[in-house]
């Protein structure tokens, strides 16, 4: 049943079904026009403001609607300025601790042992080395 017209002047121009467009004057028509856009941008910017908030089959659904195929870029966010970092302290080299006498590789004793070391304790000098120095990993340096 179609929507009558009313004669009150508070009824507006959008109350209307989109088919009923009154044969008024040219200025009805571009207000109701102006209206219609005006209520398009809206809409779209709601979409696109909260698209990430709708389910993909919802989003799917909203771009058939509005005819896009691509989904609509998701807006920019405040960019917040980065705190610059704090310079690190140079590096200091440290005193060696140990060292191996065959071969004058050091070792600081801070991180993984170097190869060298490690190659070391599978020795028979090590080994020899080891029973006249039962509470120590390897021979401390000299120095």
């Amino acid at each position: 049943m179609p929507r009558k017209t009313s004669n009150n002047p508070s009824a507006s121009l959008l109350d209307l079904p989109a088919g009923a467009i009154p044969s008024g004057t040219a200025t009805d028509k571009a207000l109701l026009s102006a209206a219609t856009k005006e209520a398009y941008k809206r809409v779209n910017l709601l979409l696109s403001a909260y698209f990430e908030d709708f389910s993909p089959a919802q989003q799917r659904r909203i771009r058939e609607a509005i005819g896009a195929k691509a989904s609509p870029k998701p807006p920019k966010q405040a960019k917040v300025p980065k705190v610059p970092k704090a310079p690190k302290a140079p590096k200091e080299d440290l005193p060696p601790r140990f060292w191996l006498p065959f071969s004058g590789e050091t070792w600081s004793g801070r991180g993984r042992p170097p190869a060298a070391f490690l190659a070391w304790e599978g020795t028979v000098a090590h080994t020899e080395w080891k029973k006249r120095h039962p509470g120590e990993r390897f021979p401390t340096y000299p120095g």
